[in-house]
């Protein structure tokens, strides 16, 4: 017994896990989810849109709409639309609050949202939106929304906005230009697409629908013609729907090449199938002549979405080839709209490339434009389009270029050309180095704006010249792209080989990310034999240096221009260019606030005199870099007002060479002495200056000298020396001498009468104030 109990109990355990593992039916999810749109508050006799177009199908359906007005003042009178659409409009002419019931149905399911509408007395709104009247068209035909009829009262502008509301299953269709009083859209779908019209003036605003009717296949009983095989003869292209332009002519189901001569003629509007190609190959030729102006020639996806077919491949490198009076739009799934291959060619005037994704046009370096004039490039994704520098110059300033900048790449000029940038509404993004040799010229227009990539560069090298020449009020602009103090590296200009450059109110920014040239970053640095008139222009935001010109040969001419928050100094030169720089030459907030004088080159110019005339904000000049020291084998004469600052240990040496007699004039005047000073302000930290020829305009005169006469463990030292072997002369007046290490002025006992002093200032000079050995 207690074993057929026990194997009783184990059955019915087991048949209660069998019965508790069979599987229960689900219970379906509704899917639906209804939205009545948000409460509205309106004025009798005005219009409300009652919006259910946020009403979702989780399972991706179309959804049927009903509306049901479940609420309203005793005695009212309203007027509807159809109360089975997505979208209704109401009017009533009775004040009080008005709930509208929707239900959104699915198969067996459904959903409902309510929503209520508050009607007040006041006046009735001045404008009123008018859509038009609701119309079928067949499949393909681009219809044309019309707000103009709609009403203004108000005497201001209206605010136009266009939407599709309900559009057939599958459907992607997108409205062109919906903010604009006319709109189109390419129905890709038959069925019914209802579209919403909303005006607006300040904050009264008005609604209307229209609904489209679309019927049949592309093109209704007037389908176009397909094209599905490659073109290997000639073939020409008629307007096959010449009454009704908005049809189709043709659909391109596939990509397409163009092995013979595809002449497409006026009016013809063409089509492709999604990713469709249009390749015009080596041996094709693509002829689309519009220039009569007998209808525009249209290259368009069958649905009017950006990106929709791939575009037009031009490999062949016939100059027969010819865009005239055409459209390419809806394009862009090989980078551009219109894309040349390295040797290609074509003639591009007066078509639009515009709604594309991606780029407009790509033009790469050894492709050719043989003519592009009086074209619109806008409306591209990723910009106009991508070009190399040296096709630059093809795009005449006739066309209408905007919409995202020009992507220039590769840069590289080297045809020994002259090459001039024009000026659009699109800017220029130079994404390479600019390199321009060869003895070529790279020009930019005025208004021309360049933003270079981080750490790139320009350079203008091999007798090569630039020549920025900009306007008042439209300045050339170079900057970085990045628009950050040391995005690029800066403009370089080296062996000019007599071809001298030449830049003209022009702004240049952002420069000294790394040295070009040299060991220190500079926004323009001058090569050796590098030749340049820079007048009017602004250099600012650097991270490095200035104007930087201390290679040998340079020609330098330098007026009236700006040099601004640099981290380093705003002028590098050489001593041989110091008298080339504008006394007018503007100068703040820069880190080092001094011109850079490297006295490396000796000053010694035959048979004339150099001017050293300062800057009138007063910016010093400051003898560094590979040669500290000043050498002055010919006339030099320092104007009033002149700061000129000296590195520890460093001299300056006034002597006879090769035949010229140098000497140093220094030209102070009453309230603007001439100061020579040492860097760090403390006593004795450089040499001094030694007079060793005794020329007649070795002279000091209204002048500070400081920080001079550093000692010496083997000689005296003092500020000024008047030297006995050669000969040196002085005449010094009216002159303070300050913080001598030693002697204030030294002078040799058997030179005889070469030293003339009056009214001369000693202060801190802890040796004679003059020393006579």
């Amino acid at each position: 017994m207690k074993t057929f109990q026990s194997l009783g109990v184990i059955l019915l355990l087991l048949a209660g896990l069998f019965t508790a593992c069979e599987e229960k039916p689900e219970v379906p999810t509704n899917p639906l989810l209804a939205d009545a749109g948000a409460e509205q508050e309106l004025v009798v006799n005005s219009l409300a849109l009652l919006d259910g177009s946020q009403s979702v199908n989780t399972l991706g359906k179309p959804i049927s709409y009903k509306w049901e007005l479940i609420e309203k003042p005793d005695g009212a009178e309203f007027e509807t639309s159809s109360m089975e659409k997505v979208a209704v409009e109401f009017s009533t002419n009775k004040t009080g609050n008005y709930v509208f019931k929707l239900t959104v149905t699915y198969l067996n399911w459904t959903a409902t949202d309510t929503v209520k509408l508050t009607v007040v007395a006041g006046e009735t709104p001045k404008i009123e939106a008018k859509a038009g009247e609701d119309k079928e068209v067949a499949l393909g035909t681009l219809v044309e929304l019309d707000g103009s009829n709609s009403v203004n009262e108000t005497g201001g502008d209206l605010q136009f906005e266009w939407a599709i509301m309900e559009k057939p299953e599958g459907s992607t269709v997108q409205l062109q230009t919906p903010t604009d009083v006319l709109s189109k859209f390419q129905p890709d779908k038959a069925g019914k697409y209802l579209i919403k019209l909303k005006v607006k003036h300040q904050s009264t605003i008005s609604f209307d629908l229209i609904e489209i009717n679309v019927t049949g296949t592309v093109g209704g009983n007037e389908g176009p013609v397909l094209i599905s095989e490659d073109i290997l003869q000639t073939r020409i292209l008629e307007n096959v729907h010449v009454e009704k332009e908005q049809l189709f002519d043709y659909l391109v189901t596939k990509d397409i090449e163009v092995e013979g001569t595809l002449v497409v003629k006026p009016g013809v509007r063409i089509a492709f199938e999604a990713g469709a190609k249009l390749t015009v190959s080596a041996n094709g030729i693509l002829i689309a002549d519009d220039r009569t102006s007998q209808g525009t020639i249209v290259f368009q996806g069958k649905s009017a979405e950006r990106g929709y077919w791939e575009g037009i491949l031009i490999e062949s490198q016939s100059e027969q080839n010819m865009l005239w009076g055409i459209e390419i739009r809806d394009a862009g799934q090989m980078d551009a709209a219109l894309k040349l291959a390295p040797g290609a060619n074509v003639t591009v005037i007066s078509s639009k490339i515009h709604h594309n994704s991606k780029l407009g046009i790509i033009l790469p370096e050894d492709a050719s434009l043989l003519e592009f004039k009086a074209n619109e490039v806008f409306d591209n994704t990723d910009g106009p389009m991508m070009i190399a520098a040296e096709r630059v110059s093809l795009l005449s300033s006739e066309n209408t270029i905007k919409g995202g900048n020009i992507k220039v790449s590769p840069g590289r000029i080297d045809n020994g050309l002259e090459h001039i940038w024009p000026n659009f509404t699109s800017q220029y993004d130079l994404l390479d180095d600019l390199v321009v040799t060869a003895a070529s010229t790279w020009a930019a227009s005025d208004g021309a704006h360049i933003n270079v990539a981080n750490d790139r560069a320009i350079r203008i090298i091999q007798g090569s010249k630039v020549i920025l020449f900009g306007l008042e009020g439209k300045p050339v602009v170079i900057e970085g792209m990045t628009k950050e103090k040391g995005a690029w590296r800066g403009i370089y200009l080296d062996n000019s080989q007599g071809n001298p450059s030449n830049i003209n109110m022009t702004e240049i920014r952002h420069a000294g990310s790394n040295a070009i040239s040299g060991s220190e970053p500079a926004t323009l640095k001058i090569g050796t034999n590098g030749s340049i008139a820079i007048s009017k222009t602004v250099f600012d935001q650097g991270k490095g240096n200035g104007l930087d010109a201390t290679s040998n040969g340079v020609s330098l001419v330098f007026n009236l221009n700006t040099i601004t928050n640099h981290m380093g100094h705003p002028i590098v030169v050489s001593t041989s260019l110091v008298e080339n720089l504008d006394y007018t030459t503007a100068m703040e907030n820069n880190g080092k606030n001094e011109v850079a004088v490297d006295g490396l080159i000796a000053i010694g110019v035959p048979g004339r005199e150099i001017i050293w005339k300062g800057f009138y904000g007063g910016t010093p000049y400051v003898i560094k870099g590979m040669g500290q020291n000043l050498l002055v084998q010919s006339g030099l004469r320092i104007k009033q007002g002149v700061r000129i600052k000296m590195q520890p240990g460093t001299r300056i040496d006034v002597v006879d060479s090769g035949g010229m007699l140098g000497y140093l004039h220094l030209e102070g005047g009453n309230g603007a002495p001439v100061v020579i000073q040492g860097t760090d302000e403390t006593s004795g930290s450089w040499y001094g200056i030694t007079y060793s020829t005794n020329h007649l305009q070795n002279v000091v005169r209204n002048a500070r000298i400081l920080h001079a006469g550093k000692v010496m463990s083997n000689n005296f030292s003092a500020a000024l020396t008047v030297d006995n072997v050669p000969q040196g002369s002085l005449t010094v007046d009216k002159t303070f001498i300050g913080k001598s290490g030693q002697h204030g002025i030294a002078v040799a006992r058997s030179s005889g009468d070469v030293l003339k002093t009056s009214e001369l200032t000693f202060e801190e000079v802890p040796g004679n104030q003059i020393h006579i050995w």
